[in-house]
């Protein structure tokens, strides 16, 4: 899986680029504010619909324009595709020109977004490490992000529910259909949390580990009729507080490193074991999809040191990596420079 090229028009301070990429490792450098990570940003709203940052898609848009617009083209072992995203008021998205959605997009490109700036949240924060694990997911589980769709859909219908306190003999109805993606959402996380703690083990040792906490039913299995029998016991507590108190939207997953919390460790120590795991993950989804993920990498020097990019490019010659930096460095075998104006 590589990125060919993109064209970029109206994208923050981006009005209108062209760059093209080596189908192994791409350096992106120069100095701050000229455009570096929105190209990162680019190339994730192309395989996952949004940015990387908690931002709408209208303040993505250019000051002196009125909408954006993302042209990619990419190759896979199914062969040469173009991806492009379009907001204009409205988002879409169009694989060879046609409507698609994230789903089918998926099948083509997939990016993993790695940054110096962010490495804290997905450790210490639990809705960020289960959006990144959300993520990881549909990488090797294509059906998972409908499973998560759906199961946020008839949440927000059970929470009015809960909140109007209209119609309350329906949550029955609604904690049997939140019962039915809850089993399938916990089973995917279990399998997939296993499959990556494997690759963990295997590349990097036994310290390390992903643990993985169902906030229904963690201590007998994961079958929809436990979920819907503890849902139920629920009912009058989430009546009293108004919102839904237990499901996957509130699962937890914690790093561990020699059986500690990773998020008491050093700066250092979490920012090269998040890497790990990430490397971890780039494995497993050779293994799954018999294809590399393109690695994005943003101010890769301040991310990672010279030790793990040299490990990096010799332990991973076909995985393509775009990387952004402040400096020139010739271990890239393309360079892009940007200037101030583009």
């Amino acid at each position: 899986m590589i990125i060919e090229n993109i064209k970029i028009t109206g994208l923050r301070n981006l009005e209108k680029v062209a760059y093209s990429f080596s189908k192994n490792k791409n350096l992106v450098y120069g100095l701050n504010g000229v455009g570096k990570t929105t190209i990162l940003e680019a190339i994730f709203i192309t395989g996952f619909g949004k940015s990387f940052l908690n931002v709408k898609k209208s303040e993505l848009v250019n000051y002196k324009k009125d909408s954006f617009l993302i042209n990619l083209s990419c190759r896979n072992v199914f062969g040469g595709y173009k991806i492009s995203a379009f907001y204009n008021s409205k988002f879409s998205l169009l694989l060879n020109g046609k409507k698609t959605n994230i789903l089918e997009a998926g099948k083509y490109i997939y990016p993993v977004f790695f940054s110096s700036s962010s490495y804290s949240l997905h450790i210490e924060s639990k809705p960020y490490i289960r959006k990144l694990i959300n993520r990881l997911i549909f990488g090797v589980y294509a059906l998972y992000i409908h499973y998560i769709l759906s199961y946020n859909k008839a949440l927000r219908q059970k929470n009015y529910l809960l909140k109007t306190r209209r119609n309350l003999a329906e949550l029955s109805s609604w904690n049997r259909i939140i019962s039915e993606f809850s089993a399938k959402i916990g089973g995917i996380r279990m399998e997939f949390i296993d499959k990556l703690n494997n690759e963990i083990k295997k590349k990097h040792g036994a310290g390390l580990e992903i643990r993985y906490s169902p906030s229904l039913c963690s201590g007998s299995g994961i079958s929809q009729e436990v979920l819907f029998n503890e849902l139920e016991k629920l009912k009058d507590r989430e009546i009293k507080f108004s919102k839904s108190l237990k499901g996957p939207h509130l699962d937890n997953f914690e790093i561990y490193l020699d059986s500690r919390n990773l998020k008491f460790h050093s700066s250092g120590e979490k920012k090269i074991n998040l890497l790990m795991v990430y490397i971890s993950f780039i494995e497993l989804f050779k293994k799954e999809r018999n294809e590399y993920p393109i690695f994005l990498l943003d101010d890769f020097d301040s991310a990672i040191d010279s030790k793990n990019i040299d490990f990096l490019m010799e332990s991973y010659p076909d995985l393509q990596v775009i990387a952004t930096s402040v400096n020139k460095n010739s271990r890239f075998e393309k360079l892009i420079e940007l200037g101030k104006e583009n």
